[in-house]
């Protein structure tokens, strides 16, 4: 049994103690926020004992009676975490973003082959069977060659919340943004689809074409788009949104069909996807034992019970985070133009 702790007490910390009460080998046991009404309210809720609620994260970092950290604190917070986490031997599963700057990542990144403890981005469409089984359709060759692929994520929040300065989405301090809230997930898929011809090139190579960022006046983005060319693989056009809802599917397009996913980011537990080709056009039907979370949770308590440092592909992996992360702060510090 992996005994896990959350660092961070906000909407993503009860939606992993939800979901890891579906995991035979986990187990939520101890909790950390900097707010004692949070923490209380919280272990309530979920049943934490008082001694196992922590007003100081670094007092449940070095807690003898934890295998693992779940890290859902805002998004400044995540590199120095990672580090002092690592060093204290811990597993990581880590919300996105993993970094903030092209810095963060390469100290996370020296400190975790130094200690080789696991590490997992927590990007959770990544370990859901949905996931695998539009590889194994790629690897395949039911849809030749990829040469395009759309993806898109948005959705509307409030504008009244723009008001408020310290909101996590609009507080430039904290790592807000559309970009590094919701642009990781066609990110890391576009990344996860290059990776599947990793094989016949070396390095995961491409061009950023051309950039989109729409800024209000907190200083973060609402909007964006990239356009993005894997070398001699594909070309990839990325939407994201939290001003509207982009409800059109991820398209696969290769030179002998496509693949369209309706719910790419947070399948259900029984989900589906199409495949059309000139020869034959069907709806592939997913039953998942687990929910998305809880997909995540089992693949990082598996691997941590192994005694292992990260997951299989295609979850993400150390060099899938990194490269995602790359894209990234490309995409956010690109000299943009405006809509």
């Amino acid at each position: 049994m992996v005994r896990w702790g959350i660092l961070g007490l906000g909407k993503a910390a009860n939606s992993f103690a939800k979901a890891i009460k579906e995991v035979e080998n986990a187990k939520l046991t101890s909790i950390a926020s900097l707010s004692k009404n949070k923490n209380f309210i919280f272990g309530e809720k979920f049943d934490i004992p008082n001694n196992c609620q922590f007003n100081s994260y670094e007092d449940l970092i070095n807690c003898n009676e934890i295998d693992a950290l779940y890290i859902a604190t805002l998004n400044n917070k995540h590199a120095d975490l990672i580090i002092k986490i690592s060093e204290a031997n811990k597993g990581i599963l880590c919300e996105k973003p993993m970094t903030l700057t092209k810095g963060e990542s390469k100290k996370v990144f020296d400190q975790l082959n130094k200690s080789k403890v696991f590490f997992l981005e927590n990007i959770a469409y990544r370990s859901h069977p949905q996931t695998n089984e539009i590889v194994n359709k790629i690897l395949n060759n039911e849809i030749g060659n990829i040469i395009r692929i759309e993806s898109s994520f948005g959705f509307r929040v409030n504008p009244m919340l723009k008001l408020k300065p310290r909101h996590r989405l609009f507080n430039k301090k904290f790592g807000g943004g559309a970009i590094y809230d919701i642009g990781c997930y066609p990110v890391s898929f576009v990344v996860l689809i290059a990776k599947i011809f990793e094989n016949q090139n070396k390095e995961t190579s491409y061009d950023i074409i051309d950039v989109h960022r729409k800024i209000n006046f907190r200083g973060t983005d609402d909007e964006g788009s990239l356009k993005i060319k894997f070398h001699q693989l594909f070309e990839a056009e990325l939407k994201i949104s939290i001003k509207k809802n982009l409800t059109e599917p991820t398209v696969i397009y290769g030179k002998k069909g496509k693949i369209i996913i309706p719910n790419p980011w947070l399948p259900n537990q029984n989900t589906s996807f199409e495949v059309s080709t000139s020869e034959k056009n069907y709806i592939k039907k997913i039953s998942s034992k687990y929910s998305v979370y809880a997909n995540t949770i089992k693949a990082a308590s598996d691997e941590i019970q192994q005694n292992n440092n990260y997951c299989k592909f295609p979850n993400m992996t150390w060099k899938d985070s990194l490269i995602s992360s790359k894209i990234l702060t490309e995409w956010k510090n690109y000299l943009y133009k405006a809509y």
